[in-house]
């Protein structure tokens, strides 16, 4: 058993309202980033980070900790987090923004069929995002971050359908950490452990 100790952003991770900049995400961050330290965490995981900015300041603070961290970003069909920047260029500027790189990067809060679409754009066809990009933790529904943000009524797909849509961008895309997020439950992830046996 693994002990991670959860982290996000300051401000709304689905419209990315009050997001931080480089250097306040630094300062907001670190103090949580070092208690984590202290108490012994076995890695550090950054949920739904919808702007490079604080991002890269999220990826410093933990960076600077020296405990094996994984940055997952708020990502849109279009292939782009909430401001604009691409998974690719993400990536690329985190990692050579930090002494010690994520171990990996994800996405999480979103269902696979997003994350299919957003990774089909040639500008994420890319090795660095084929190497580095690794996990989902799925939302069960469909709706963009726009149509659920403020949603009256739970929307969700059944276990088998979110299912075969992990199966799928396991087989095209490769990705090797799958979960759950909203909408999930004990079916939804029995599902999902049973796809991630697929070979």
């Amino acid at each position: 058993m693994y002990i991670g100790g959860l982290m996000g952003c300051k401000g709304d991770a689905y419209t990315s309202e009050r997001a931080l900049n480089q250097e306040e995400a630094i300062a907001f961050h670190s103090w949580q980033a070092s208690l984590f330290k202290s108490v012994g965490v076995d890695f550090l995981y950054a949920g739904i980070m919808p702007v490079l900015s604080e991002a890269i300041g999220m990826a410093v603070a933990m960076s600077d900790t020296d405990i094996p961290y994984i940055i997952s970003f708020t990502i849109q069909r279009n292939g782009k987090l909430i401001d604009g920047h691409t998974i690719n260029d993400a990536i690329y500027y985190i990692d050579n923004h930090v002494s010690n790189k994520p171990v990996c990067y994800m996405t999480n809060c979103v269902h696979p069929d997003i994350v299919y679409e957003a990774l089909s754009h040639k500008f994420n066809q890319t090795q660095m995002v084929k190497n580095r990009f690794w996990g989902i933790q799925a939302n069960t529904s469909r709706l963009s971050y726009k149509e659920l943000d403020g949603a009256k009524n739970l929307r969700i797909s059944s276990a088998v359908d979110l299912g075969k849509a992990i199966l799928r961008l396991k087989s095209d895309y490769h990705l090797k950490i799958f979960g759950g997020c909203c909408g999930t439950d004990s079916r939804h992830m029995e599902e999902i452990a049973g796809i991630s046996k697929v070979v």
